[in-house]
């Protein structure tokens, strides 16, 4: 992580849509407090006042039309929430489980809608002053998605360059990444995850 300051545990999950990212956190988050350990789950975008009304916007209220709007609006709700929630988490010693974070602007704004990714990469650096997952899982599967926003509704073209994206991603930082086969069982998904936190962050 960037700053020396925090002693606490990141752990994000990546993913296409409906691949069981909500039902695996909730899971990871329950087995960490058994354990006695204090949690915060968050999404993205979203866990402020700002992350959530920058959520209804760009997922049902407003068509954006610009990639490059689309990601910087994904950005300053990041930065609000590594500013205001993440990092003083983080500083607690708390272990804090994203719901996406800035993977996925790389993935999807980036592989999927074409932006430079070595662009979002650097605004991604600056929004989040450093503030790094230390593991990522990427539960990998096809998409359940119905069309229900402005994200689900894109074609398949846009969700395999998406899926390469983080292909992409994975490969690039092979230690962080841990990749996931969702179209399992629940308790077979979980178990794997919980195997990877025990053995990369000595946790359980």
């Amino acid at each position: 992580m960037g700053d020396d300051r925090i002693r606490g545990t990141l752990i994000s999950f990546e993913g296409l849509e409906k691949v069981g990212k909500t039902t695996q956190i909730r899971r990871l988050a329950l087995w960490l407090r058994s354990l006695g350990h204090t949690v915060t789950v968050l999404r993205e975008p979203g866990g402020t006042m700002l992350g959530e009304t920058l959520r209804g916007m760009l997922l049902h209220t407003v068509q954006i039309h610009s990639a490059a709007a689309e990601f910087l609006l994904f950005a300053a709700a990041r930065a609000e929430l590594v500013t205001t929630v993440i990092q003083p988490a983080l500083e607690e010693g708390q272990i804090v489980i994203l719901d996406r974070y800035g993977d996925s602007s790389a993935a999807y704004q980036g592989f999927g809608r074409g932006l430079e990714v070595k662009w979002i990469t650097l605004v991604n650096e600056k929004v989040t002053t450093g503030v790094e997952p230390d593991m990522t899982f990427w539960l990998r599967g096809p998409s359940f998605a119905v069309g229900d926003d402005n994200i689900e509704s894109q074609d398949q073209g846009f969700f395999a360059r998406v899926e390469e994206g983080y292909e992409t991603l994975a490969s690039q930082e092979p230690a962080r990444w841990h990749i996931i086969p969702s179209a399992r069982p629940a308790d077979t998904v979980s178990r794997d995850i919980q195997a990877a936190v025990r053995e990369t962050l000595n946790i359980g």
